[in-house]
């Protein structure tokens, strides 16, 4: 017969590893989504909906990782229950370990593909800012590509770096 104790514990150690699948596979991928948005911003032009599109990625996903990130260290400090030993052998626990492996390989992948289509962007803005001959729209736009390119760059860079930190 099946204690009510041990169906709260087994849903308890399930919770426990969804919130640890979250964190090690949905971290990155809502930080990726950080960078397309900034990418969607680089590129946006006068473009209002693209624009609109690259804000809400970057403030909807980048609210998202704070969540992931650290909303289970706050419930944590406010529940102040410490934490259960793993058990060994649950299927649960051997699928997030396996699943594990994705987000830094998601990283490199991000950071191998942003590096083309960030100088791409850059050279694309030269070239606008330079065959604008008297259309000051025009200079600002490819001077505006110029500029945010590298910080583009510098978060495909230091977001991984910063999210193995957390």
């Amino acid at each position: 017969m099946l204690k009510l104790d041990d169906l709260f514990e087994g849903l308890k150690v399930l919770v426990e590893q969804l919130v640890r699948l979250l964190q090690l596979v949905g971290l990155p991928i809502f930080t990726v989504l950080i960078i397309v948005g900034f990418l969607l911003l680089l590129t946006s032009g006068k473009n209002p909906r693209r624009k609109k599109m690259g804000y809400v990625f970057v403030v909807l996903f980048g609210s998202g990782a704070l969540l992931i990130a650290y909303a289970p260290l706050i419930a944590q400090s406010f529940v102040g229950i410490e934490p259960q030993p793993s058990h060994s052998g649950d299927s649960v626990e051997n699928m997030v370990n396996g699943a594990g492996s994705i987000g830094p390989q998601l990283f490199k992948g991000v950071w191998f593909v942003s590096i083309p289509v960030v100088f791409t962007m850059f050279y694309f803005g030269l070239l606008v800012r330079l065959s604008a001959a008297k259309n000051p729209q025009k200079k600002r736009l490819g001077l505006g590509m110029m500029l945010f390119s590298p910080i583009v760059l510098l978060a495909a860079y230091l977001v991984p770096k910063l999210s193995h930190m957390l």
